[in-house]
């Protein structure tokens, strides 16, 4: 099939999630085309990898027309501009099925693929409502968009659309709650490919102390806080044990203020965000690697790629008891489990997680789960069965 991608609210690259399903797709012989938001820097059509990437841009040259569709979204949460671009992918891109990313365009992606009589799959990369709640937001999206508003147009969507994809099994009995058919509903997770693993197992050295890393967004629900809070308590277990964070987001001042008022400075280091072959490079530097959301709505029904990266490159893991974090860890045996928010059992597990003859024995278990099981060519047959379903469909097979 030739799958109509869209990313309405993100440009892109990158978006770690959309490359991984192209991947898997391609993988299976089909097209993926994708739709992003252009901001008028890169071309208006472009290949990256297996991905056909067209960017679009509302009305650039006519700024009345542009606010008039704005004011159309925040009102009914449909873009004339943005579905009008959908329905393109079909007439003039030949695509087969829409593929939505973004809750929040999903009246556009509605109306678009029954203009163009396409199947249409939602793409639910965590709990929406209870995430916007927690996210950084400005007081207009605020108003306009409030959780609650969220929730009634997941409600309508999950029972609208053709299929819903999500990334958990938690996130399957949610939206299968919410009134969706539980056999359109397909987990495809935020898993690694196996070529992430090394050939070999990367060494895990104690000698100089517990070296803490973090990979990701940063951002209040992150839980870095508590990280932060618990490390004066690591140090006086182990004077050597330093923490790196990897990645940007709207809590980086709060927490480096965090840090200055503790006087960790020259404990914690900030990196920044960087490219994900660097990133990973810290990773295989530490020896602990950090999940340490608040436990919520949100975290409770979605899983994080790092989880994966950090597994796949052998490092022992310590998260937080959010549900799904739990649950793969505690199946897995690839670490240990701390209270969300509580920084003292997060020392304490820290100082249990040093042990290195333990520490080896979790970091052997999450390589070796990654290799079995948690890994994207594992995670893409559910993916590559829904659309083999929905080809079926097209073609007027029985799905």
């Amino acid at each position: 099939m030739r799958i109509g991608m869209m990313l309405p609210n993100m440009p892109f690259p990158p978006d770690i999630r959309v490359e991984k399903e192209a991947q898997v797709l391609a993988a299976a012989g089909h097209k993926v085309v994708l739709l992003c938001r252009g901001d008028g820097r890169q071309p208006a059509v472009e290949q990256f990898g297996p991905i056909t990437v067209i960017r679009h841009r509302v009305h650039p040259r006519h700024p009345m027309r542009r606010r008039i569709d704005s004011l159309t979204y925040l009102l009914t949460m449909g873009s004339p501009s943005w579905r009008r671009a959908m329905e393109s992918l079909v007439t003039e891109h030949g695509v087969e099925a829409l593929h939505l990313h973004d809750l929040a365009y999903a009246p556009s992606a509605i109306g678009a693929a029954r203009t163009a009589g396409v199947p249409l799959v939602m793409d639910l990369h965590e709990n929406y409502p209870a995430a916007i709640a927690q996210w950084k937001r400005g007081w207009l999206t605020r108003v306009t968009f409030s959780p609650a508003r969220a929730a009634r147009l997941e409600r309508r969507a999950v029972r609208t659309v053709d299929r819903v994809v999500v990334v958990v099994d938690e996130a399957k009995t949610r939206v299968v709650g919410l009134g969706a058919d539980p056999e359109r509903v397909f987990v495809f997770g935020n898993a690694e490919p196996k070529s992430l693993v090394p050939p070999e197992p990367l060494p895990l050295d104690f000698t100089s102390g517990a070296r803490l890393v973090y990979v990701g967004g940063i951002a209040r629900h992150r839980g870095l806080d508590t990280v932060i809070a618990a490390m004066p308590a690591i140090r006086a277990a182990d004077p050597f044990a330093e923490l790196t964070i990897v990645g940007d987001g709207d809590a980086l001042a709060s927490l480096k203020q965090q840090v200055a008022d503790l006087g960790l400075e020259g404990v914690v280091r900030f990196t920044g965000r960087l490219p994900k072959d660097e990133a990973m490079a810290y990773v295989a530097e530490a020896n602990i690697a950090l999940v340490p959301h608040h436990r919520s709505a949100h975290t409770d029904s979605t899983i994080p790629h790092k989880l994966f990266q950090y597994m796949a490159l052998g490092r022992p893991v310590l998260v937080s008891d959010c549900t799904p974090l739990t649950r793969i860890v505690s199946e897995t045996g690839s670490g240990l489990v701390f209270a969300a928010g509580d920084s003292a059992d997060l020392a304490r597990q820290v100082q249990a997680l040093s042990n290195p003859a333990r520490a080896a024995e979790m970091a052997a278990a999450g390589r070796a789960a990654v290799l079995d099981r948690w890994n994207l060519e594992s995670e893409g047959v559910a993916l590559q069965e829904l659309y083999r379903q929905l080809s079926d469909v097209s073609s007027g097979s029985a799905c």
